[in-house]
């Protein structure tokens, strides 16, 4: 089975040409149930021509990357995060034109950075409950919140959300 990163976007029903992406979303990936959450979310929220580009950023936000992992086995890390959400992943995500990332960055630059490049109209994010000391330092959500150039959703796990979303 192919991975999303190899994935095409849908032809049109005019043969091989294949139709325009019309709306695209970034999604922050993690492998966590709430960025699922937000991946299927923002999979069901795209229109038939829409683009969804998913990110996995190796680095910490607020911590060095550890001594004893390259950049090569972040990455490939971050690929087998993407390859299980392709293989279990809501049939929504099957059904959309999709594109994966692995960046070597922290998760804010990261998406900030994918949703400039692709020119989306939003970034995803999947948002849980944190300790008084991470709320202190600051979350992806919140540091995303005050750089990002478009709107941010952020889509809380499906333990506490089932939500359709449109």
């Amino acid at each position: 089975m192919s991975s999303i990163a190899d994935r095409a976007p849908r032809a049109s029903s005019e043969g091989s040409r294949r139709e325009p992406c019309e709306r695209c979303l970034v999604v922050g990936y993690d492998g966590g149930e709430s960025a699922r959450a937000a991946a299927s979310w923002a999979a069901r929220a795209l229109p038939a021509n829409g683009r969804l580009v998913l990110v996995y950023a190796c680095r910490g936000l607020h911590a060095p990357s550890s001594p004893l992992a390259t950049a090569q086995g972040r990455r490939r890390l971050g690929q087998a995060f993407l390859d299980e959400l392709a293989l279990d992943g809501e049939d929504a995500l099957l059904e959309v034109c999709a594109h994966a990332e692995v960046l070597d960055e922290d998760p804010v630059s990261g998406l900030v950075d994918s949703a400039r490049r692709h020119h989306a109209s939003a970034i995803v994010v999947g948002c849980e409950r944190h300790s008084r000391l991470h709320r202190a330092i600051g979350t992806v959500t919140s540091e995303l919140l005050m750089r990002s150039p478009v709107p941010v959703t952020a889509v809380p796990s499906g333990a506490n959300w089932k939500g359709a979303a449109r």
